[in-house]
Protein backbone atom coordinates (compact mmCIF):
# COMPACT_ATOMS: atom_id res chain seq x y z
CA UNK A 1 0.00 0.00 0.00
CA UNK A 2 1.19 3.32 -0.99
CA UNK A 3 0.37 6.85 0.54
CA UNK A 4 0.80 9.98 -1.72
CA UNK A 5 0.37 13.15 1.03
CA UNK A 6 -0.93 15.89 -1.37
CA UNK A 7 -0.48 18.80 1.33
CA UNK A 8 0.91 19.04 5.25
CA UNK A 9 -0.99 21.76 7.63
CA UNK A 10 1.05 22.51 10.42
CA UNK A 11 -0.97 23.06 13.77
CA UNK A 12 1.15 24.83 16.89
CA UNK A 13 0.30 25.84 19.85
CA UNK A 14 1.81 28.61 22.58
CA UNK A 15 1.71 29.10 26.02
CA UNK A 16 3.31 31.95 28.14
CA UNK A 17 5.58 29.75 30.52
CA UNK A 18 5.17 32.10 34.06
CA UNK A 19 7.29 31.52 36.76
CA UNK A 20 4.88 30.97 39.52
CA UNK A 21 6.99 31.28 42.48
CA UNK A 22 10.58 32.41 41.86
CA UNK A 23 13.43 32.21 44.30
CA UNK A 24 11.90 28.59 46.23
CA UNK A 25 11.95 25.16 44.45
CA UNK A 26 7.93 24.14 44.54
CA UNK A 27 7.43 20.27 43.61
CA UNK A 28 5.18 19.36 40.63
CA UNK A 29 2.39 19.04 42.39
CA UNK A 30 2.09 22.24 43.89
CA UNK A 31 2.80 23.75 40.32
CA UNK A 32 -0.22 21.47 38.81
CA UNK A 33 -2.42 22.81 41.84
CA UNK A 34 -1.79 26.50 40.90
CA UNK A 35 -2.27 26.36 37.45
CA UNK A 36 -6.07 25.99 37.83
CA UNK A 37 -5.85 29.69 39.81
CA UNK A 38 -2.75 31.46 38.16
CA UNK A 39 -4.36 30.65 34.16
CA UNK A 40 -6.50 33.96 34.24
CA UNK A 41 -5.81 37.78 34.35
CA UNK A 42 -7.09 38.75 37.89
CA UNK A 43 -8.49 41.93 36.81
CA UNK A 44 -10.82 40.99 33.42
CA UNK A 45 -10.66 37.20 34.13
CA UNK A 46 -9.96 36.03 30.90
CA UNK A 47 -7.14 33.32 29.66
CA UNK A 48 -3.47 34.50 29.81
CA UNK A 49 -3.13 32.71 27.09
CA UNK A 50 -6.27 34.65 24.87
CA UNK A 51 -6.71 38.56 25.17
CA UNK A 52 -7.51 40.79 27.21
CA UNK A 53 -10.68 42.97 26.08
CA UNK A 54 -8.87 45.67 24.24
CA UNK A 55 -7.38 43.20 21.82
CA UNK A 56 -8.36 40.72 19.15
CA UNK A 57 -5.08 38.58 18.93
CA UNK A 58 -3.34 36.75 21.73
CA UNK A 59 0.32 37.06 21.91
CA UNK A 60 2.68 39.85 21.57
CA UNK A 61 -0.01 42.32 20.86
CA UNK A 62 -1.45 41.46 24.37
CA UNK A 63 1.42 40.55 26.42
CA UNK A 64 1.90 40.02 30.39
CA UNK A 65 3.01 41.90 33.18
CA UNK A 66 4.57 40.13 36.38
CA UNK A 67 4.10 42.49 39.67
CA UNK A 68 6.49 42.23 42.52
CA UNK A 69 3.99 40.64 44.33
CA UNK A 70 4.00 37.29 41.98
CA UNK A 71 0.43 38.89 40.75
CA UNK A 72 0.32 38.52 36.70
CA UNK A 73 -1.71 40.87 34.54
CA UNK A 74 -2.81 41.69 30.89
CA UNK A 75 -0.35 44.78 30.46
CA UNK A 76 -3.27 46.77 28.74
CA UNK A 77 -5.69 45.73 32.11
CA UNK A 78 -3.44 46.86 35.06
CA UNK A 79 -1.96 49.52 33.11
CA UNK A 80 -6.23 50.59 32.66
CA UNK A 81 -6.54 49.86 36.64
CA UNK A 82 -3.64 51.84 37.72
CA UNK A 83 -4.68 55.10 35.84
CA UNK A 84 -8.33 54.59 37.84
CA UNK A 85 -8.73 57.02 40.73
CA UNK A 86 -9.61 54.24 42.97
CA UNK A 87 -6.28 52.04 42.38
CA UNK A 88 -4.13 54.31 44.46
CA UNK A 89 -1.30 52.48 42.54
CA UNK A 90 -2.13 48.86 44.47
CA UNK A 91 -2.13 45.78 43.07
CA UNK A 92 -5.75 45.02 42.43
CA UNK A 93 -5.74 41.36 44.54
CA UNK A 94 -3.65 41.60 47.39
CA UNK A 95 -3.27 45.98 47.37
CA UNK A 96 0.05 46.04 48.07
CA UNK A 97 2.09 48.74 46.14
CA UNK A 98 2.01 47.34 42.34
CA UNK A 99 5.47 47.44 40.98
CA UNK A 100 6.85 45.25 38.11
CA UNK A 101 9.14 42.62 38.92
CA UNK A 102 12.64 43.87 38.25
CA UNK A 103 15.29 41.07 36.31
CA UNK A 104 12.47 39.52 34.23
CA UNK A 105 12.55 40.39 30.00
CA UNK A 106 8.80 39.91 29.54
CA UNK A 107 8.54 43.01 31.96
CA UNK A 108 11.88 45.29 30.39
CA UNK A 109 9.37 46.55 27.55
CA UNK A 110 6.67 48.00 29.72
CA UNK A 111 9.02 50.02 32.14
CA UNK A 112 8.86 53.20 30.96
CA UNK A 113 5.31 53.05 29.77
CA UNK A 114 4.51 52.00 33.74
CA UNK A 115 6.72 54.93 35.06
CA UNK A 116 4.52 57.50 32.41
CA UNK A 117 1.13 56.06 33.84
CA UNK A 118 2.00 56.20 37.68
CA UNK A 119 3.59 59.81 37.38
CA UNK A 120 0.55 61.24 35.39
CA UNK A 121 -1.69 59.91 37.58
CA UNK A 122 -0.05 61.34 40.69
CA UNK A 123 -0.03 64.43 39.16
CA UNK A 124 -3.74 64.21 38.73
CA UNK A 125 -4.05 63.29 42.52
CA UNK A 126 -1.90 66.29 43.66
CA UNK A 127 -4.38 68.95 41.36
CA UNK A 128 -7.61 67.30 42.54
CA UNK A 129 -5.85 67.69 46.28
CA UNK A 130 -5.98 63.82 47.63
CA UNK A 131 -2.04 63.11 46.82
CA UNK A 132 -1.90 61.84 50.46
CA UNK A 133 -4.55 58.72 49.53
CA UNK A 134 -1.80 57.78 46.80
CA UNK A 135 0.77 55.61 47.94
CA UNK A 136 4.57 57.11 47.52
CA UNK A 137 6.95 54.54 45.17
CA UNK A 138 8.76 57.49 42.40
CA UNK A 139 11.90 56.46 43.95
CA UNK A 140 12.02 52.42 43.88
CA UNK A 141 10.16 52.81 40.23
CA UNK A 142 13.45 55.18 39.01
CA UNK A 143 15.09 51.93 41.05
CA UNK A 144 13.25 49.53 38.93
CA UNK A 145 13.58 51.86 35.77
CA UNK A 146 17.60 52.06 35.97
CA UNK A 147 18.55 48.53 36.95
CA UNK A 148 16.53 47.81 33.93
CA UNK A 149 17.88 49.98 31.37
CA UNK A 150 21.82 48.85 32.75
CA UNK A 151 22.49 45.97 29.71
CA UNK A 152 26.35 45.32 31.16
CA UNK A 153 24.30 42.11 33.34
CA UNK A 154 24.56 38.81 32.24
CA UNK A 155 21.32 36.98 30.73
CA UNK A 156 20.07 33.90 31.77
CA UNK A 157 17.13 31.82 30.00
CA UNK A 158 14.41 30.97 32.54
CA UNK A 159 11.91 28.51 30.53
CA UNK A 160 13.29 29.39 27.31
CA UNK A 161 11.04 31.85 27.28
CA UNK A 162 12.12 34.52 30.04
CA UNK A 163 15.82 36.20 30.45
CA UNK A 164 16.72 36.60 34.20
CA UNK A 165 18.76 39.45 34.66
Amino acid sequence: MKVKINEVHSVFAWTWQIPSISDEKVTNDKLNDNDENEDVCGICRASYNGTCPSCKFPGDQCPLVIGVCHHNFHDHCIYRWLDTPTSKGLCPMCRQRFQLQKGLAINDAHIQKFVEIVSRRREEMIEEGVAEDFVDFDEPIRQNTDNAIDRSQVDTVLDEDFLLR
